[in-house]
């Protein structure tokens, strides 16, 4: 079976996280949509379509989607192809695979590694990303805002007025 799982797509900067998981195998591609793009379920489609096409992943083999609008258009492409879809939640492996890639690319960016998923509560992660965020005033982190979201105003407003609070939270979470 063939899971397919997402990861990141709430979160208002870093790119959105694909995964496609050969639960058998364990082998699994990564597949990323950038932070700029707007339609990210057209974009997410075809980086599918095409990766289905180089993993040469037939109609003989069941894919299990993420219930995520994300992959709406992909099931009926598949479905058109005579593949057999089931929509429901994935396992907690495929689901930990598109969590921990998500959180390692945020890690290449320099969020500090403390700042984890617990408990899949996503609004705390996206909030303390936030307050990382706003606290670094990088202009090299600014290429990392989504497009189709919007930073939450109350962090930026609470980094604006206590910002050496949050950077020296923030650098002595990563040195120590």
């Amino acid at each position: 079976m063939i899971e397919i799982d997402d990861a990141g797509g709430g979160c208002f900067i870093g790119p959105e996280v694909l995964v496609i998981h050969h639960l058998e195998t364990g082998s699994a591609r990564f597949l990323y949509i950038p932070p700029q793009v707007e339609n990210r379920i057209s974009f997410a489609t075809e980086l599918l379509k095409a990766a289905f096409t180089e993993l040469a992943i037939t109609n003989q083999e069941p894919i299990q989607l993420c219930r995520g609008e994300i992959f709406d258009k992909f099931q009926e492409h598949l479905e058109q192809r005579g593949y057999h879809v089931i929509r429901q939640k994935v396992s907690s492996a495929t689901d930990s695979l598109a969590e921990a890639e998500f959180m390692e690319v945020l890690y290449a960016h320099g969020l500090p590694r403390n700042i984890k998923l617990r408990n899949r509560n996503y609004q705390e992660l996206y909030e303390m990303v936030g307050f990382w965020y706003f606290s670094q005033r990088k202009r090299s982190l600014r290429g990392l805002l989504k497009t189709r979201l919007r930073p939450p105003y109350r962090l930026k407003h609470v980094t604006e007025r206590y910002p050496n609070l949050f950077r020296m939270l923030f650098q002595e979470e990563a040195a120590g």
